[in-house]
């Protein structure tokens, strides 16, 4: 079906925030998607009505425009689930709605029930001020964390050692209790503007019952319209503000031994992807040291002119290369995944995983699911890895883990 191009001025959507129009469409059990891309303040929220989420294949450039989530270990490569944009509505900076794709109509009734529920919502709309914006409490208890994933990077650096991989990444998760006050949109308010060089989404999947909200800096596959396609090495991790909570200045970041050979796995891994399909002419930019939210990181760009090299399909044919990456599971990637299903001892699930608009306005970004939380039952579960190399000490990688999982805590959170 073609799509009706709305603009604001004529559309009844027109009087909904995108928070509205998100929170009608999460009462209805529609699949929903709200997001910011890198280095812009515009917002976008797509909706799913018709077909809910299906299952697909990764093949991009066949797709029409939706939302894309994958887990972090495909048993099919249709594991990918996949939002059909029935509603597409852009917001500007100032939280304006600019125009909206709707390929319904208006007059559709399950629009009409979205009108109705969002029009409801904002008659009762209580002032931001006098409520709990995170109603986030304690930690659940788990004394044995910290031990636990401290033995699990012993037996990592052990089995390098042993030359069973060159490096794996380890992960584990943080819960904590969240109320009924707990709004996960007006969170994604607060992620969007505390970290505008990442792409921070909000994700309702009524089939799991849960959410995933998030500020990923780590493009996957960036496929614009005009034919340049773009990935990404991102590896070793520092804190980026001093215990006085100043901001170190970039230029004073020094990276030792085995952040540099970290990051260099990751893109000799990429550049390994480009060998197998005997892609030669790509334009490599870095490494360079980049600011995500509370962390520095160490960063190769990767950048093809598919038109130049009649490869439109290129950035599927990457995508199952490059999934999941060399900076959320190891290399090589078979031992190593084989290494973290046999000890990591829990389901990543969609963590690690990628996300992203698919063919919105002609463009694809897909970011792995990284600086990440499930919010389901009353549980909020953070993410956090630690690319673990023969070099790693123990201690150190699980307080690079507590680092990651404050990015989002010292934003939605408060002081545990």
């Amino acid at each position: 079906m073609i799509s009706t191009h709305i603009n604001a001025a004529q559309s009844i959507l027109e009087q909904f925030e995108a928070e509205e129009l998100w929170s009608a469409a999460k009462e209805l059990g529609f699949p929903c998607a709200l997001w910011k891309l890198p280095h812009t303040g515009e917002i976008k929220l797509l909706i799913s009505i018709r077909d809910g989420i299906r299952n697909c294949q990764p093949d991009l450039e066949k797709l029409s425009s939706g939302f894309m989530i994958s887990p972090f270990h495909w048993k099919e490569q249709d594991d990918i689930l996949y939002m059909e944009g029935d509603i597409i509505a852009f917001y500007s900076e100032n939280g304006q709605l600019d125009h909206v794709d709707n390929k319904l109509g208006e007059e559709h009734p399950e629009i009409v029930k979205l009108i109705e529920k969002a029009s409801g919502i904002k008659r009762n709309t209580v002032a931001e001020s006098s409520v709990n914006v995170t109603g986030l409490l304690a930690s659940l208890p788990d004394q044995d964390t910290k031990a636990r994933f401290e033995r699990t990077v012993e037996l990592a650096v052990a089995a390098i050692k042993q030359k069973q991989f060159h490096k794996v990444v380890l992960s584990r998760t943080k819960k904590l209790v969240y109320t009924d006050q707990f709004q996960p949109a007006k969170a994604f308010q607060k992620l969007a503007k505390a970290y505008p060089h990442a792409f921070v989404s909000l994700v309702i999947l009524p089939d799991q019952k849960e959410l995933w909200l998030g500020a990923s800096p780590e493009v996957l596959v960036h496929q614009k319209s005009e034919g340049i396609f773009k990935t990404m090495s991102l590896a070793g991790t520092q804190k980026a503000k001093d215990d006085e909570g100043n901001l170190i200045p970039k230029f004073d970041i020094r990276w030792g031994e085995k952040e540099i050979e970290e990051q260099a796995l990751v893109s000799r891994y990429i550049i390994e992807c480009f060998k197998k399909i005997r892609l030669r002419e790509y334009l490599e930019t870095g490494p360079k040291t980049v600011l995500a939210g509370n962390l520095y990181h160490l960063r190769t760009d990767f950048e093809v002119d598919t038109n130049a090299l009649n490869f439109p399909e290129l950035s599927s044919v990457m995508l199952r290369l490059l999934h999941p990456t060399s900076a959320v599971c190891g290399v090589p990637k078979i031992p190593s995944l084989q290494f973290l299903t046999d000890i990591e001892g829990y389901d990543r699930s969609f963590y690690s995983g990628f996300l992203g608009p698919v063919q919105v306005e002609g463009d694809s970004n897909l970011f792995v699911n990284l600086r990440t939380v499930r919010l389901k039952d009353g549980i909020a579960t953070f993410y956090a890895g630690a690319g673990i190399t023969e070099d790693s000490i123990p201690e150190r990688e699980w307080e690079e883990t507590e680092l990651k999982c404050e990015t989002l805590l010292k934003v939605i959170g408060k002081d545990f």
